[in-house]
């Protein structure tokens, strides 16, 4: 409400809130909106912020092309803000925090200090883009690893285990098995190298059965 209420005083600019489609197509969905939150604390929009439900088909990638900038709280949709190319702000515990890619908000202080630098960008975007292209591709091929047992299916859980024989689970038969069981053991590193395979399981990122190792 106090974002909404800053750019009401903001005339320059234009803001436009993504309800998070989760809200109601999650497996659980939400009991508080977006839409009731902002209706409860604000009831009419200022005529310069738009509210895009979240059962509303636009989409978010779309929208980002006609901005000077995107504010999030805590989503990896941040990573892929970056590598289009538009200037971030983080507030919460996004997965971009900490690297040097965005501005970073601490406190209310320093998110309003971030705001007033509007449309200017919060950072420096010299390089921005080339280091947020390889993190993505670091945290999309290789920090999630294919797993052959894992399988996609309809529903929920969406995925099965398809384990055909102990012979599946032996050592130089799955190249993700490997790499998470010499991690467990050995303390090797949970990296997929997808950079070096050029046969091979496909790489984690296109593949519906990849685990992600939070270390």
């Amino acid at each position: 409400a106090k974002t909404v209420r800053y750019f009401a005083r903001r005339q320059d600019l234009q803001l436009i809130i993504r309800a998070h489609p989760a809200e109601v197509t999650g497996t659980l969905p939400a009991r508080e909106t977006t839409v009731s939150i902002l209706q409860e604390d604000i009831g009419e929009l200022p005529s310069n912020v738009f509210l895009v439900a979240a059962d509303e088909p636009l989409s978010t990638y779309s929208l980002l092309e006609h901005c000077c900038a995107c504010l999030i709280y805590a989503t990896k949709a941040g990573i892929e803000v970056l590598t289009m190319g538009v200037p971030l702000i983080a507030t919460g515990e996004a997965w971009v925090r900490g690297k040097g890619l965005c501005g970073e908000a601490s406190d209310e202080v320093g998110y309003f200090a971030l705001l007033d630098r509007l449309p200017e960008p919060p950072i420096d975007m010299a390089g921005v883009v080339e280091r947020a292209r390889k993190y993505a591709y670091h945290f999309f091929f290789r920090r999630m690893i294919p797993l052959a047992a894992v399988q996609p299916i309809a529903g929920w859980p969406p995925y099965r285990l398809d384990v055909p024989s102990l012979d599946a689970l032996q050592p130089g038969v799955d190249r993700g098995l490997d790499l998470i069981c010499e991690g467990i053991t050995n303390g090797a590193p949970f990296i997929y190298p997808a950079e070096t395979l050029t046969t091979g399981p496909t790489p984690a990122a296109s593949s519906p059965h990849a685990l992600y190792v939070d270390t």
